[in-house]
């Protein structure tokens, strides 16, 4: 595997009974890049998703990450992940969701590390305040924070945007520039096409488990 690809999918097959989710799939996305991966609802964008992260595994085919095979644990410490209906006990202060979520990462509590990752994402002074005193958006900071911990290589968000006010969703989409300016590679979904066009550089889409298109962000408008 080139060092230049941060996952690599060979024959991916997923299947529930006799009901393929999905269907053969092959394709790589590369390292350093803003990789988006579209269709509709039950098109397997987060079964794809959930098998990057160990939460299932894969029937038939190889998933490499970084190098390392899905199956093997230490292949998710590359991983940062926000997904898409976050379930936040909001009667924690934000400080201790990072460092409960630090401390399930294994990575060491460094108050220093937390005050920077939530000046990061627009939450400096923020770490002592409850979550329920915060907005739809600051929770969505919050959980690209928790993302955030560690530093790792590849980021997979699972709809970031989903039900938030344009100054919130602008803000995350800044965020996710931040990173891919970083070097990080960012898988997302979405279903709104404005956003895949202003931050991806390649987009996969899925249709009943299969792959419909793979090609640069050019490629798929010139496509549609």
């Amino acid at each position: 595997m080139s060092e230049s690809v941060a996952v690599e999918v060979v024959g991916l097959e997923f299947k529930i009974g006799n009901k393929l989710i999905l269907d053969h799939l092959d394709f790589t996305i590369p390292r350093g890049k803003v990789f988006a991966v579209l269709g509709h609802n039950g098109a397997g964008k987060t079964t794809f998703f959930h098998i990057l992260l160990g939460l299932k595994y894969q029937t038939a085919g190889v998933v490499r990450i970084l190098g390392k095979s899905n199956e093997d644990w230490r292949s998710r410490s590359a991983i940062g992940y926000v997904v898409e209906r976050p379930y936040l006990n909001l009667d924690h202060q934000f400080g201790a969701l990072l460092n409960y979520h630090a401390r399930l990462a294994g990575i060491p509590r460094e108050l220093a590390v937390f005050e920077q990752i939530a000046e990061e994402v627009g939450l400096k002074g923020h770490l002592d305040d409850v979550l329920n005193t915060f907005s739809k958006g600051m929770l969505q900071k919050a959980v690209l924070a928790q993302a955030a911990l560690g530093n790792p290589e590849i980021k997979i968000l699972d709809e970031p945007m989903s039900g938030l006010d344009p100054e919130s969703r602008e803000s995350v989409k800044g965020q996710i520039q931040k990173w891919s300016a970083a070097g990080k590679t960012i898988i997302f979904s979405s279903h709104v096409m404005e956003d895949v066009e202003q931050l991806a550089d390649e987009v996969l889409i899925l249709e009943d488990g299969k792959i419909k298109f793979r090609g640069s962000v050019s490629e798929w408008k010139d496509d549609k």
